[in-house]
């Protein structure tokens, strides 16, 4: 069965309002399919079979058809229904948009992949026919939210961590992922959490976190992700020199929006920066019964995401 609650509700709207509203607002059709596009993001792309995507897009259709008096052939006049906003590199602002050349969408999504290449320290060598290009804007969009987190399921090799560094490059966003290696435990995890919490709370980088099943050496590793998906805090995890760092990094910025600068407040901002600029992003396999049980004793892994 499904779990959807009213926050996926609130995500269709947050989606629909990230368009520009001039465009959007010339044709009803327009807004419809802005509507149906992110109904389809939200919940259809978390569903398990094709029977029940087939079962929600004919509810789609007939809500639309009574509501609204508009067949789904009306609204979607393509095969494959996408909006983003990365059609245009380094615009800014970004402008959330219809994408209905599926060439210039290839072309973009190649030369990104390209660029990406010439720039890292390990590049991935892949082949962007079109399904791949959808997922990649799927992660893109999610990323792109506030409060934006995904849980990515799938066998290893399908393509999960590779779509999404390409996904958070397309978006100008920073990559954090851990490296683990012989001897790696609770304190090297731990610090690796307060440098990614750091690039997004002080310095203010819109960061991706991918975190992947492969690298989780202890279930507590998930306790800590669980936490941060909840609350987007780690308890008991800042010392006395960390709060410094962070006081002082936050400092400047706070006086500038005129905020009052106390210990607490310090604390609080840097906590709703962490929540609005770090993005997780988790590559899982559904296969065996660990997927399962780690869902059971973490929720957040999927409420939040």
């Amino acid at each position: 069965h499904y779990t959807f609650n009213l926050r996926d509700l609130a995500r269709v709207i947050q989606g629909v309002l990230r368009a520009d509203a001039k465009e959007v607002g010339k044709d009803g059709k327009e807004l419809l399919s802005l509507w149906l596009h992110e109904n389809l993001r939200v919940f259809s792309d978390r569903l398990v079979s094709r029977d029940d995507v087939a079962w929600f897009q004919e509810s789609l259709s007939k809500v639309m058809k009574s509501n609204c008096n508009y067949e789904w052939d009306d609204v979607v006049t393509s095969d494959r229904l996408l909006y983003g906003d990365y059609l245009i590199p380094g615009a800014d602002p970004r402008v959330y948009t219809k994408i209905t050349d599926m060439a210039q969408l290839r072309r973009v999504v190649e030369e990104s992949l390209e660029d990406y290449n010439s720039v890292s320290n390990a590049p991935m060598k892949l082949v962007m026919f079109l399904d791949a290009i959808e997922h990649v804007s799927r992660v893109a969009r999610v990323v792109r939210l506030p409060l934006g987190n995904a849980l990515l399921l799938g066998v290893g090799g399908s393509g999960r961590q590779s779509l999404t560094r390409l996904a958070a490059y397309l978006e100008d966003f920073e990559l954090f992922q851990i490296e683990v290696a012989k001897g790696y435990g609770k304190n090297e995890w731990r610090d690796d959490l307060k440098k990614v919490l750091m690039m997004a709370g002080a310095e203010g980088k819109d960061t991706v976190f991918l975190f992947a099943d492969t690298q989780i050496v202890m279930e507590s590793f998930l306790e800590d992700i669980n936490n941060i998906l909840n609350s987007g805090e780690v308890p008991n995890i800042w010392g006395n020199d960390d709060q410094e760092v962070m006081a002082n990094s936050l400092r400047p910025v706070m006086q500038g929006l005129g905020m009052t600068v106390t210990k607490m407040s310090i604390y609080n901002f840097f906590i709703s920066r962490v929540r609005s600029m770090l993005h997780v992003v988790l590559a899982m396999s559904p296969i065996g019964d660990a997927f399962r049980q780690r869902l059971r004793m973490f929720p957040s892994l999927v409420n939040c995401c």
